[in-house]
Formats: C-alpha cells, structure tokens, sequence
C-alpha cells in the first residue's frame, strides 16, 4: 500500500532553501510495516512548504489509522540547516 507524508522543515540558515535540503540531505523513516520511501521533493500543503515523501507499507492501513502513524512513524533529516521537522499529514491520497 503507498501513502504520503509531508514533513515540515524549520530551517536555521537563512541561505539554504528547501529545496536544497530535499536534494542534499540525508533522511531515514522507521515504522514496524514500512518496507521502503522515496523523497519526491518539496509540495505546499495548505500553506506549509513541506518535503513529501511516498511511502511503502506491508499492509493496508485503514484509513482511521492514518492520522496514528503521523506520531508512529519516525523522520530523521540529516542536513546542516535544518534544525526541526514535525510530520503534518500521513494520506492514502498524494496531496500536491
């Protein structure tokens, strides 16, 4: 089953750009029935710019489980300006 999480960047260097650390940085998701993402780059989700990425499960999940993985699921973003992220949807639908 693919879904999509769209992860906002708080950036702490006001020269880098988002677009930047999408194609810079190093990022790694963990969750029990996650088997693979991929980085699709930078989308506007009302209003937020935030980095989507499509992910992978091993099983279909309901949709009123959706809003759980947004906590579950765990986002590591390596890069030098970042200095916070938070997770503002996981959907079952792309969003951009």
């Amino acid at each position: 089953m693919m879904l999509y999480l769209y992860l906002e960047v708080d950036l702490s260097d006001d020269d880098a750009d988002l677009a930047e650390v999408a194609r810079d940085c190093g990022h790694t998701l963990k969750h029990p029935q996650l088997t693979d993402w991929h980085l699709l780059g930078v989308t506007d989700w009302h209003g937020h710019a935030c980095l989507e990425f499509q992910l992978e499960m091993k099983e279909p999940v309901a949709e009123a489980e959706l809003h759980q993985l947004i906590s579950d699921i765990q986002v590591q973003i390596s890069h030098p300006a970042v200095s916070a992220s938070r997770t503002m949807l996981v959907s079952d639908k792309q969003e951009s």
